[in-house]
């Protein structure tokens, strides 16, 4: 793994260190490309503890686009923003592309304006997940989907709605040729109790099961809200060890 695409600032309220400090920290790690991030601002939006303010955006992208600069002989620097895709914006987020390197889908939340972890409890919701997934995949806009299995951070229960969400995410993933991401920072949360053993919410075992059915490349993430998880080799042993034995296109080298 050279690559981390995946990559928090300070300005979204929920991670630590300033910009330069994770580049400083890439570098260190060996990585050839860093990737910036940030959850998307909307202008009528604020959540002053899950994303940057509208107005910090463009000071956002200036910042990170010095820095390339500086670094530019050391580490490649890319910019973007993490969204979660929801229909009715599609102009803003072809507005914001037009600005940045690329973009990923990062679904947390059912709603635009109620940004709520743990959104996808009930199987009802859980279509909505994978109803907006599928969209962001299909809207051309983004590069790859973060967190795929994130519906299970407030779920208890692996069924027989989780196991269609799996295969209907994983089926627009091959046939839009976007990558899936497994999320390093899922670790954090440790195995929980469900009705079919201890699971980490993400990476979820029976979710990259149902993958491996399909013909789709997956790629690796820090999802890093501070400098020094860059460093982390063990998660990315962690992660392969949950992952042994499934027959998954894990990409070491990834270039957007």
């Amino acid at each position: 793994m050279d690559y981390n695409y995946h990559t928090h600032t300070i300005r979204c309220g929920h991670a630590k260190g300033s910009d330069e400090q994770y580049i400083l920290a890439a570098i260190e790690a060996g990585l050839s490309v860093l990737g910036f991030s940030d959850h998307i601002p909307y202008p009528h939006v604020s959540h002053p503890s899950d994303r940057m303010d509208y107005s910090r955006m463009e000071e956002y992208i200036q910042s990170i686009n010095l820095l390339r600069d500086k670094y530019k002989d050391q580490i490649e620097i890319k910019l973007d923003f993490e969204m979660e895709y929801f229909n009715e914006f599609k102009d803003y987020y072809k507005q914001v592309l037009s600005k940045v390197d690329y973009m990923i889908c990062g679904q947390h939340s059912k709603f635009c304006d109620n940004y709520e972890y743990s959104a996808y409890c009930n199987d009802d919701d859980l279509m909505v997940y994978t109803k907006q997934v599928i969209e962001a995949m299909e809207s051309g806009l983004v590069s790859f989907i973060a967190h795929p299995d994130y519906f299970m951070l407030g779920r208890k229960v692996w069924n027989e709605a989780c196991e269609k969400a799996a295969h209907q995410i994983a089926h627009a993933a091959q046939i839009n040729h976007i990558p899936l991401e497994i999320n390093l920072n899922g670790l954090r949360f440790g195995p929980k109790k469900t009705n079919v053993g201890l699971l980490y919410p993400y990476p979820c075992i029976p979710f990259w099961k149902i993958v491996s059915e399909y013909q789709v490349n997956c790629v690796l993430s820090f999802d890093a809200h501070y400098p020094q998880i860059l460093l982390d080799k063990e998660r990315i042993q962690t992660v392969h060890e949950i992952l042994d034995g499934l027959k998954l296109t894990i990409l070491d080298q990834y270039r957007l």
